[in-house]
């Protein structure tokens, strides 16, 4: 089976439905969301309409989590701001995204949003960061996203060190999937990339071969850009989806 895995979107349109088109052209079996399609981008009930057609699991991230309880104290202006904006715009929209699950496991495999200890808020940017994680890590592979910044977290069983695996020069990641260790494989952000690259992040993991690859696309960015500006979200917002 071929999973599609994405996190992150943040109401950026023209990112996931080139997304979506990937995932036809490669034939995936099942599509998986890991939170966060709305806030900072100007399309959140487009988003909402394309994950819900598309996805067969839609996993709430920290930007739900705030629009379901309708607060917005742990985020940062920009964040808080499109929120604010957000809200508005998908009212009708909440009563679905309290039905997102927070959490979901499949096979071998464990997806939420943050982190297994604390599925919203927490950032795993370090191997220290990771430690707890994998002692509660049960399954073979935990996908999470959050960081919007792609990276792969290996653990050896029988040693318990814990290694990072980077993408390559262009964002890109492929990794065979070892019998002696488990993994934190973090998917990037489809919408907005915090990495330097400013390509949607979209992943395959294929269960028979236990094989994952990240890729990057190319999508209509200078559309997203001007819809931010049209619609009156904050100018850095744009500094942010490319890249800066």
């Amino acid at each position: 089976m071929k999973i599609g895995i994405i996190s992150d979107i943040h109401s950026n349109l023209e990112a996931f439905k080139s997304s979506i088109n990937f995932y036809e052209k490669n034939k995936v079996d099942k599509l998986i969301i890991c939170g966060d399609i709305i806030g900072y981008g100007p399309d959140p009930y487009e988003c909402i309409n394309l994950a819900e057609e598309n996805a067969d699991i839609i996993l709430k991230g920290n930007h739900e989590e705030g629009i379901i309880k309708n607060d917005f104290s742990r985020f940062k202006k920009y964040a808080r701001i499109s929120l604010e904006w957000t809200i508005n715009e998908i009212n009708e929209k909440i009563e679905n995204i309290k039905r997102w699950g927070e959490k979901k496991e499949i096979y071998d495999l464990f997806f939420v949003h943050a982190s297994i200890t604390d599925p919203y808020y927490k950032y795993l940017f370090k191997t220290v960061d990771t430690e707890e994680e994998f002692e509660k890590l049960e399954k073979k592979i935990c996908f999470i996203g959050h960081t919007h910044i792609p990276v792969i977290f290996k653990k050896d069983i029988e040693t318990g060190k814990i290694e990072k695996v980077l993408p390559d020069f262009s964002g890109k990641i492929e990794l065979d999937i070892e019998e002696n260790f488990k993994y934190i494989i973090n998917l990037g952000s489809t919408g907005f990339p915090r990495d330097g690259f400013p390509f949607p992040c979209i992943s395959i993991y294929d269960t028979e071969r236990k094989n994952f690859k990240l890729y990057r696309i190319e999508y209509n960015i200078e559309t997203t850009l001007k819809k931010v500006i049209e619609k009156g979200l904050p100018s850095k917002i744009c500094n942010l989806l490319k890249g800066f």
